[in-house]
């Protein structure tokens, strides 16, 4: 026998007690004439073989020293982890299946992830690209799309505030695109000052944003171009019955609604949408480096009480577009609900492959057990092989949605992932699987050592 497995003073206490005395090589041999009856001989060798080596990496000397045992310890956890890639191979069908099952529901999670932070993105998109540290708008009004009127004095009550450097005016409109055929397609225009800048497209890829101030100029985004009869540099329409001309292209500026989005000047969008020449909806102000931001907006809220408007930090006004449409229309709930439906379908798919094989290998776990491992390093095993299923999953689930960015990118919604917020989610796919692998470990905690020696 050899001495790697017939050293008695390393067994288990209630092994000596229940059975006598038991060598490894005893349990090895019962367990795999057990493995015998059960499953095919190629199969079985991997399993043996891995089964001897953490039997191996167990074993101990009286004369070890500290070093040594530290050594073995990890020799024990590679032999665990490498029994546990075994046991995967046993079965490569079902191990298949489960990562399929697992890529599809992270991959559903990561999706429903990227529309909540591209819409969160876009309901605020105007205002996050806007240079001014403080919006002023009218007085109860809950979202920046659909926007109320200011009085004609506040202009001029904002510029003469002490500390405000500028004060620049903007407008948001939705009027009918004329099409070929007749029929027409809402758009929502934001008319800025050309002259100032505050409040221009920021990224434009034909054109120059000082050539909107000219008599019907527009710009189309690349993300509406099919919706507005593939309009380009050059093409004519009428907006609100008035003649446009596109001279300029920008990428990827979208609105939540999907409406396709066109950026002009103030006078231009009055005439668009038929408004009185002093009419405006937000005063974007810029603060005098030397004044106190806080004290400056502060002023203009206690000004704004009896002159019924309200100011806010660029920060706070991009949080109450956000809320609005996200929280107030229930999007918000939607979109996290069908998130966690994909995380629980993947814990579902995950833990029932598991706890099934770990069900047909409950004596190979038994028997390293048996040869004195410890619950710790048995339930390495298991969660080892939730991670080799988690890691390869997590890739497929980010294929799936770059599959997905890219087809629902050209219909106008944006889902939006970058690469940190797509590391952190696969944090959560590891999460997923290894919670899916307890049940499996609470299992294998409650099998006995002696179980291996029945039949």
């Amino acid at each position: 026998m050899p001495a790697a497995y017939g050293r008695q003073t390393c067994l288990p206490t209630h092994l000596t007690k229940a059975k006598g005395i038991i060598t490894r090589a005893e349990a090895l041999s019962r367990c795999f004439r057990n493995l015998h009856k059960e499953h095919s001989h190629y199969r079985i060798e991997r399993i043996q073989k891995g089964i001897y080596s953490v039997g191996k990496a167990l074993r101990s000397v009286p004369t070890d020293t500290l070093e040594d045992e530290r050594r073995r310890e990890q020799a024990g956890d590679k032999a665990v982890i490498g029994l546990a890639l075994r046991i995967i191979l046993h079965q490569p069908l079902r191990y298949a299946v489960a990562l399929l099952g697992i890529s599809v529901a992270a991959g559903l999670a990561f999706i429903q992830w990227g529309l909540y932070t591209g819409f969160k993105e876009n309901a605020s998109i105007v205002v996050d690209h806007t240079a001014g540290e403080i919006w002023v708008c009218g007085q109860f009004q809950d979202n920046f799309d659909f926007p109320k009127v200011l009085s004609p004095g506040v202009a001029d009550i904002v510029r003469s505030t002490r500390g405000v450097k500028t004060a620049h005016p903007m407008l948001i409109v939705f009027a009918q695109w004329r099409l070929k055929l007749g029929s027409g397609k809402t758009v929502q225009i934001v008319g800025y000052d050309v002259a100032e800048g505050v409040g221009r497209p920021w990224q434009m890829l034909r054109g120059f944003p000082d050539e909107l101030d000219a008599p019907g100029a527009v710009t189309v985004d690349t993300t509406s171009q099919a919706k507005l009869d593939d309009a380009d540099m050059g093409s004519t329409t009428e907006i609100g019955d008035v003649r446009a001309k596109v001279v300029g292209i920008t990428d990827g500026i979208r609105s939540f609604q999907g409406n396709p989005m066109v950026f002009t000047g103030l006078d231009n969008a009055r005439s668009f949408g038929h408004l009185s020449s002093d009419e405006i909806h937000y005063i974007i102000v810029k603060v005098d480096p030397t004044a106190d931001r806080m004290a400056v907006l502060n002023s203009l809220r206690d000004t704004g009480k009896d002159e019924h408007f309200e100011a806010y930090t660029k920060r706070e006004f991009s949080k109450k577009a956000q809320d609005y449409w996200l929280n107030s229309t229930g999007a918000g709930p939607a979109l996290a609900m069908a998130a966690l439906m994909g995380l629980i379908v993947g814990v579902a798919v995950a833990g029932q492959v598991l706890y099934t094989s770990t069900l047909e290998h409950l004596k190979e776990y038994g028997t390293l057990k048996a040869m004195g491992a410890s619950n710790a390093k048995v339930s390495v095993a298991i969660v080892a092989q939730a991670l080799v299923g988690a890691l390869p999953a997590h890739l497929i689930a980010g294929g799936l949605l770059l599959i997905a960015g890219r087809y629902i990118g050209g219909k106008g919604i944006h889902l939006s992932v970058n690469f940190p917020t797509y590391c952190l989610l696969g944090l959560g796919t590891v999460g997923v699987c290894v919670a899916a692998s307890m049940l499996s470990v609470w299992r294998v905690m409650r099998v006995e050592p002696a179980e291996v020696f029945k039949g």
